[in-house]
């Protein structure tokens, strides 16, 4: 962008947004022990629920079933099957009593690569989210480990590994306007921001990895952003949806994204220049 008020201008477009798939990241909802950061799921739900009664539909990708899981049953987190059986259950009962304590219902949607990659599964979950989202109901869209981890397939044979890469295929299905990626860092640094110094980088116009910038991340750089980047990256190429990367801790960070506010990480088609 050449001005400030150029990026002004690209921050109010958001504002328009009324399909948004917000993805929720471990480090946000989970302490550094291992349990859940109650205070700030309240929070987060009540803002995905102020969007949802604006008219606006929300959709939620969590993170977070394996790390209760693993705190549940005390054992370590690569047993992925089982601490996510255990932790799952817990996740989608948080959600359905805070969305539900303030009027809003929820949907437990669990995927695996198949609803992605086969035709007839994918328009079922594309007419599943559809309708849900048009009663009213919030999503929570999650992987099904049990399935995906069972099957004899390569990591890098898979459609998504990972929650960044399910967000961007769900915000592909829904055809969103706005994917928000929320991580436990401000956005994205050119260098690692732990000493302070590293400046965040407001926008990026463009697919980051159609204008090279995966490979210019400090691989050390905090909060999966290179994960995050390519994530976006896929969204953008295919849908042309807007995207932010912010700090899921910031209080009424959606309100404040949804709203043009300078929050984050913004990164838009390069065509909207």
């Amino acid at each position: 962008m050449n001005s400030k008020t150029e990026l002004i201008n690209l921050r109010h477009r958001l504002r328009r947004a009324r399909t948004i798939v917000v993805k929720l990241g471990t480090k946000v909802l989970l302490q550094p022990d291992g349990s859940v950061a109650t205070e700030i799921v309240k929070e987060l739900v009540k803002s995905i629920a102020t969007l949802r009664m604006s008219g606006r539909r929300v959709l939620l990708v969590t993170s977070g079933a394996i790390g209760i899981g693993s705190k549940r049953l005390n054992v370590t987190s690569d047993m992925v099957p089982v601490c996510a059986a255990a932790g799952q259950s817990a996740l989608t009962a948080l959600y359905h009593m805070e969305f539900g304590n303030l009027g809003i219902a929820a949907a437990q949607v669990l995927v695996t690569d198949e609803d992605f990659t086969d035709s007839e599964r994918h328009k079922r979950l594309r007419e599943t989210l559809n309708y849900l989202t048009g009663l009213g109901v919030v999503p929570i869209i999650n992987e099904n480990h049990l399935a995906t981890h069972s099957a004899e397939t390569a990591t890098e044979q898979r459609v998504f590994s990972e929650n960044d890469m399910l967000a961007s295929l769900v915000a592909e299905t829904t055809r969103a306007d706005l994917l928000v990626l929320l991580t436990d860092v401000d956005g994205v640094y050119a260098e690692h921001p732990s000493g302070g110094r590293a400046a965040l980088i407001p926008e990026i116009m463009g697919a980051p990895r159609e204008i090279g910038l995966n490979e210019q991340i400090n691989e050390l750089s905090r909060g999966g952003i290179r994960a995050k980047l390519h994530a976006v990256s896929r969204a953008i190429e295919n849908t042309r949806l807007f995207a932010v990367i912010a700090n899921g801790r910031t209080p009424e960070v959606l309100e404040q994204i949804v709203g043009g506010h300078q929050i984050g990480t913004l990164i838009a088609p390069a065509e909207v220049q």
